[in-house]
């Protein structure tokens, strides 16, 4: 059971987070479980195009969109954010290498 000083913490580090545009995993679900917006919950199976523009309508910026896209396919954030072509180019040449067509 989390004390009072762990509750406050936390809340401080959402607010802190919010403030500088880092969307956390809460804030992504609870976008996606309000039916007022019109965007229905976010598919992982997906392509990488459809979730970063998911993403961007649901308000988040671009580099954010396309550094959480990134992660889920395990590439880390970077300053810039992921495009999509680098995504997906990054998962043709993963391919590629996993079916032992180039060496890694």
């Amino acid at each position: 059971m989390a004390g009072y000083r762990d509750q406050r913490a936390r809340a401080g580090h959402e607010k802190s987070a919010a403030a500088h545009g880092v969307a956390t995993v809460a804030a992504v679900a609870a976008v996606a479980a309000d039916p007022a917006r019109g965007v229905g919950p976010l598919d992982v199976d997906a392509t990488t195009r459809s979730l970063v523009r998911s993403l961007e309508r649901w308000g988040m910026g671009g580099a954010e969109a396309g550094n959480l896209v990134g992660l889920l396919h395990g590439l880390r954030p970077v300053r810039g954010g992921w495009s999509i072509h680098e995504i997906e180019h990054l998962r043709f040449l993963r391919a590629l290498a996993d079916g032992g067509r180039i060496e890694p």
